[in-house]
């Protein structure tokens, strides 16, 4: 205990200061503390007032610091007030680390924790008495993690290299891609097109529902179109031209998907898991949603054998080809160079009917090997722990927000093949 009654180095008697963060408890001067700490500007101060320790900012004792690379490791302990000097010609007025921004984006992915619960995590860090009010930055925070979420999506897909800017992304570019499926141009051969089959499964969430806030004008969003989900601008206007069509009803068993899917209330999402496949769900699957998005995402995989797999790929794969015809032209298929085959789940098959059973299900398939068709499933099962932290996001972060999260999904699922 001597060498907290001893001198500062300095040689000052007057040690009132220590840092909470510093392996140790050496007490400091007020001159030398905020010096010992120009290259740790995070940690946290405590002063002595004579009956105990309270907290006290680095900026109240001095501290005045340049922003440049040689900082040292950036702390995620809290929420600061420091004295900064930035290199830019705008006035800003709060930041974020790198280091606290990483640290959220990868917390997101794995236990879905919310950004108000980690922005409030950080503030109770930096102070649990709830004494020393604490500057609300929760706004700006979420901003931030936006921002950053759409930033690392172009680096991870290259962009930065692009001499055209980020602005020449296509559409579809930012997409996380499977390598196991046929993608012209990128894994297949010469001679490929006898040999290779690409299979996708479509499926409506009616778990991940966003309310009715914002619009499209005030959250546009960052990137459109440039991962899973489809141009926005381009999606409602082909609703709005199909808004008087009908809805085909089942003619053998009463699925809810098909009978009821103009009058559901439950708004979702579609998604088949590939570039521009998942949109918004207005009033249920209806056929007008459901196959603009699987057109969507063809359209980026000129492939001539498809297999399909569908909750309602009996029904649905009846006059498809003819209302085909009825939408965009740069949406409509090679009829006569692709051979469609069409699956229904193997989970949801035994709710339809025997010839059903027969006609479409992947035991009696060929070459299809012991493929079920539930692989949205268990994507939904990781997603939907997001619902309710990103149901009162505007339109624009709940995209990019989601889009986020998918990539993460096919990663793992890429780096997984191996193992």
């Amino acid at each position: 205990m001597l060498h907290l009654e001893g001198n500062c180095h300095c040689g000052s008697v007057n040690l009132s200061f220590q840092c909470r963060e510093c392996f140790g408890m050496e007490m400091h001067c007020k001159d030398c503390i905020p010096e010992y700490h120009c290259h740790l500007p995070l940690h946290i101060m405590e002063m002595w007032n004579g009956s105990f320790f309270e907290w006290v900012s680095l900026k109240t004792l001095g501290l005045h610091i340049q922003l440049s690379r040689n900082l040292h490791d950036c702390y995620v302990n809290g929420i600061h007030e420091v004295t900064l000097d930035f290199s830019t010609t705008t006035n800003p007025c709060t930041t974020a680390t790198f280091g606290v921004l990483e640290h959220y984006h990868l917390l997101s992915f794995e236990s879905k924790v919310s950004a108000y619960e980690f922005y409030h995590s950080l503030a109770w860090h930096s102070n649990n008495t709830g004494l020393i009010p604490i500057r609300d930055c929760y706004a700006l925070f979420m901003h931030m993690i936006h921002k950053w979420r759409h930033l690392q999506q172009l680096w991870h897909a290259g962009r930065g290299h692009d001499p055209n800017g980020i602005n020449a992304t296509q559409e579809g570019e930012l997409t996380v891609l499977c390598l196991a499926c046929p993608q012209p141009g990128r894994n297949l051969l010469e001679g490929w097109e006898n040999h290779y089959t690409l299979f996708i499964a479509v499926d409506a969430n009616f778990w991940l529902k966003r309310k009715a806030i914002s619009s499209d004008q005030v959250d546009p969003g960052l990137n459109v179109g440039w991962a899973y989900f489809v141009k926005e601008q381009q999606y409602k206007s082909h609703l709005n031209d199909h808004v008087l069509q009908q809805q085909e009803h089942s003619s053998y068993v009463s699925h809810n998907a098909i009978n009821i899917a103009d009058m559901k209330s439950s708004c979702g999402l579609a998604a088949a898991g590939h570039p521009n496949s998942v949109g918004d769900l207005q009033k249920g699957e209806r056929y007008i949603n459901m196959e603009y998005l699987i057109l969507s995402t063809l359209a980026c995989s000129p492939v001539p054998v498809l297999n399909v797999s569908y909750d309602i790929a009996c029904q649905w794969s009846k006059n498809f080809w003819a209302r085909m015809e009825t939408m965009l032209t740069h949406l409509h298929l090679p009829c006569e160079n692709l051979n469609i085959h069409y699956f229904v789940p193997k989970f949801h098959i035994g709710a339809h009917i025997e010839e059903c059973q027969i006609t479409f299900s992947w035991n009696f398939g060929k070459f299809v090997g012991q493929t079920d068709g539930e692989a949205p499933e268990q994507g939904w099962v990781n997603i939907n722990q997001v619902a309710s932290s990103t149901k009162e996001m505007g339109p624009g972060t709940w995209h990019n927000t989601l889009d986020d999260y998918f990539s993460d999904w096919n990663w793992k699922k890429i780096t997984a093949l191996g193992m």
